[in-house]
């Protein structure tokens, strides 16, 4: 004869494979590409960029919940390294010992070239100054070129890192440079300061009114005269803007999810024409540059 079976043990059954298929669900729309959640970080300096990509991904894939936050370059590679954040947009790429960092972790971290900035130097528009020597700016920066103020965003952001070690070559600024907390800030200070000069992000400047963007000028052989450049998109695009950055999207997700689903349009056309309206470089893929971005 056929035992017959306890009905409280097919409903305890009937109860454990839907808590299964919920979570199976809930982990697939977790780990897709185009819906969910997904804090992102971006460098002081492109993070009016990056709201823009954002809003733009967010209109299109409207299951997908995107915010933003800005950070400081030094505090966005030390958090991502420590696994803390998926996203981070930054204005450089990991260097030697962060790459050796991650070898020895065996992490997935990964960098994905995103686009050219600019780190532009401004004045009062009640200063006659239209170009500077980068000679000069590096004087002035080395404190050797006593009727220049300099104002800088703080020690961790990506301008401080860059002009440090891409244009001082390691030296340590002056003491009479004025650092101050943030980029957001730094127009601010100009405007007070008719004799200052200040260096900050070219997408920092949602407004030029009351400033001067400097044309910056250097040879690139002690053999030709020296040529000043304004920060044109061709000329961030061929580096022939001395201080032209690249743009980084670090990544710190394990599969596909909606980081890498963000990374992915940000780098493609839509995302690249989003960089090109906003006055900055694609580096990621060709896009044609109107006369007047040339």
């Amino acid at each position: 004869m056929m035992k017959q079976q306890n009905p409280i043990h097919y409903l305890r059954f009937s109860f454990l494979f839907l808590t299964v298929f919920i979570n199976f669900n809930c982990q697939e729309k977790k780990i897709s590409p185009t819906k969910g959640y997904l804090k992102a970080y971006a460098d002081e300096s492109v993070y009016n960029l990056i709201l823009k990509e954002k809003d733009a991904f967010d209109s299109l894939y409207t299951e997908a919940k995107i915010e933003v936050e800005p950070l400081t370059a030094r505090e966005g590679i030390a958090r991502i390294l420590n696994n803390e954040i998926k996203l981070f947009i930054c204005s450089r790429d990991f260097n030697k010992e962060e790459i050796e960092f991650i070898k020895q972790k065996k992490s997935d971290l990964q960098s994905f070239k995103f686009c050219y900035d600019a780190v532009v130097a401004i004045v009062s528009k009640n200063n006659s100054l239209t170009e500077i020597k980068l000679s000069d700016l590096k004087k002035a920066l080395l404190g050797e070129k006593k009727d220049i103020t300099v104002y800088l965003p703080q020690k961790n952001s990506g301008v401080y890192e860059f002009l440090k070690n891409e244009i001082l070559g390691g030296k340590e600024f002056s003491s009479s440079v004025r650092v101050i907390e943030s980029e957001f800030n730094v127009k601010e200070q100009i405007l007070k300061n008719k004799n200052a000069i200040g260096l900050i992000g070219l997408n920092i400047l949602k407004d030029t009114s009351g400033v001067t963007l400097l044309k910056i000028g250097y040879a690139r052989n002690p053999l030709e005269p020296e040529i000043f450049y304004q920060p044109h998109q061709a000329y961030m695009i061929n580096s022939s803007y001395p201080l032209t950055r690249t743009i980084y999207a670090l990544s710190n997700e394990i599969g596909l999810g909606l980081a890498s689903g963000f990374v992915t349009y940000m780098t493609s056309y839509p995302g690249q024409e989003i960089v090109k309206n906003s006055n900055l470089g694609p580096a990621a893929i060709p896009v044609k540059l109107t006369s007047g971005q040339k």
